[in-house]
């Protein structure tokens, strides 16, 4: 098994186990490990897997990466190699071991032995804790310092603190599992006796408490004709405890204590009012991850408002508003940000490009995506008047630069107001809709839909031209979040109810028009969560 061991500028020690996916470490969130380093860049280095073994790679970064001091731009590695990204530490190891088996973090290693001996007692998870009244009440005491909203290195250095204070430890450390992971981090390690080396602790304390939820009591007291754990004699332990931090049927992690010098040891009563800060500790440890979960959240709506109010600036500022042609449209994402887009380009001599799009999925990914359709329309957007060799166009950049799973659906259609025509293609889209006041149904205009975009990289697509004559009429192009839209029941809106929300329509004005839609749509739903974004464009032609 290979992993990474991390040390973070701030000290603290992490462990990951190294996969066949690759691992990309840098600042920004999407990075599999994200690190708070001012010195790392976005995307620094990633990790990844070979035929004949682990490769480091700089993925540009503005400061490099260094491996055993040397600059690297591609690195095999090797067992016990050096990596420093920005001021982050991350050593490789390439061993065949067990997450409990050695160093663990600093100044802590867990001993491999086989413990068997009736010098250690073990107390399973379900024991009731027998604690003295004095006793309760210093737990009592000390509730509101172990559970209050703090940082967590803080909570626990507090903790061990009155472990020292109230069972005398000589030496301990509180040790965290790793989420999802049997591995584990040491942030606080104490030794009052100075000895370099810091903790060793025997893999079977540790274990026991970890995978059981045990409690365990060592009395190394040879006099007793006990066989002791043979890693605490060699350690020259008196007396040891290492209770679990206990969440419902989940072990966080544990409490070890243990004293070299003093012959007193630790009796039942001990382990259990050890047990009982344990429990204190675990609580506040919850109230550390929601805390650092309000903190998130709060710091990503934060982030989502922002992409909002970037995305919206990418739709045009200003539509056509002249006698021949008015131009109205809604964009109502499904989240904060939108995978719809819409577009109207002037083709500068009195035609009009009026453009919708949805791209697979909502949210933030969705909006990147449709940025970049957005900018590919506004380069391309006037090297011909030809819908469909402009969607073959983007077609082409859409399929290089994204996942085969992602994709877009597009109508593009070109309108002419002088002669009441409209050129269109689609890859994929929901057919545009004319809509008239003389009474007569609004209609689909019939177009050949090709793949969308993003799906196959030598898709064409062809351009149809549709001559409307000289009556008014408004071309109307929306995404499927409107026919989709959901009620309580689980119904969809569909086409049928959208072309009856148009079927008495006497006044063209876009901007009431997709009002009307949008309220349609809103009553149908009863309150009903939206599923995906909705989004609607009218076009009024005289």
């Amino acid at each position: 098994m290979s992993e990474l061991v991390i040390t973070y500028n701030s000290g603290r020690t992490a462990h990951l186990t190294l996969g066949d996916r690759p691992l990309v470490i840098g600042r920004d969130l999407t990075c599999d490990l994200t690190i708070d380093d001012p010195s790392a860049s976005r995307r620094h280095a990633r990790f990844f897997k070979t035929p004949i073994g682990y490769i480091l790679e700089d993925l540009g970064s503005k400061n490099g990466t260094m491996v055993n001091d040397e600059t690297c731009g591609r690195h095999l590695l090797k067992d016990g190699d050096r990596a420093l990204i920005g001021s982050t530490v991350a050593v490789f190891h390439d061993k065949d071991t067990s997450p409990l088996d050695g160093s663990l973090g600093a100044n802590v290693l867990v001993a491999d032995d086989e413990a068997t001996g009736r010098a250690t007692r073990y107390v399973g998870r379900d024991r009731e804790l027998l604690i003295p009244q004095q006793r309760l009440k210093v737990i009592y005491d000390l509730s509101e310092t172990l559970t209050r909203a703090q940082p967590r290195d803080t909570l626990l250095s507090d903790a061990l603190q009155i472990c020292f204070d109230n069972l005398k430890f000589e030496r301990g450390a509180i040790g965290l599992r790793n989420l999802g992971q049997r591995s584990v981090e040491w942030p606080i390690v104490r030794n009052l006796r100075g000895a370099e080396g810091g903790l060793r602790i025997s893999r079977s304390l540790l274990n026991r408490a970890l995978e059981h939820g045990e409690r365990a009591i060592f009395a190394g007291d040879s006099a007793s004709g006990a066989d002791p754990t043979v890693s605490m004699v060699q350690e020259g332990i008196r007396s040891a405890m290492c209770v679990p931090l206990l969440e419902g049927d989940t072990t966080l992690g544990v409490i070890y204590g243990d004293r070299t010098t003093t012959s007193t040891i630790y009796s039942d009563e001990d382990s259990d009012f050890l047990a009982g800060i344990a429990r204190q500790v675990a609580i506040g440890l919850i109230n550390c991850r929601l805390v650092e979960e309000q903190k998130e959240m709060a710091r990503l709506k934060q982030e989502i408002e922002l992409a909002r109010s970037i995305q919206t600036d990418l739709f045009p500022s200003e539509l056509p508003n002249r006698k021949e042609l008015k131009v109205a449209a809604i964009n109502d994402p499904g989240q904060r940000v939108s995978g719809d887009y819409y577009d109207v380009l002037d083709a500068g001599d009195g035609r009009v490009w009026c453009l919708m799009a949805d791209v697979t999925g909502e949210g933030i990914a969705a909006a990147l995506l449709m940025a970049n359709l957005q900018a590919a329309v506004r380069v391309t957007i006037d090297e011909t008047d030809d819908p469909g060799t402009l969607l073959e166009r983007w077609n082409t950049l859409i399929c290089r630069n994204t996942e085969a799973s992602k994709f877009i659906t597009c109508a593009l259609a070109l309108i002419d107001p002088a002669t009441g025509s409209v050129r269109v293609s689609s890859a994929g889209h929901c057919q545009p809709l004319v809509v008239r006041n003389d009474g007569s149904e609004p209609s689909e205009l019939t177009v050949e839909p090709g793949y969308p975009l993003g799906v196959v990289d030598t898709a064409r697509y062809g351009t149809e031209t549709v001559e409307l004559g000289p009556d008014p009429f408004v071309y109307l192009c929306y995404t499927d979040g409107v026919t989709e839209a959901m009620n309580a029941a689980q119904d969809h809106f569909g086409k049928e109810r959208l072309i009856a929300s148009l079927r008495d329509i006497k006044d063209l004005n876009p901007t009431p028009l997709v009002k009307q839609v949008r309220r349609a749509v809103s009553q149908f739903a009863e309150g009903a969560k939206q599923s995906d974004d909705i989004t609607l464009l009218a076009a009024r032609v005289m």
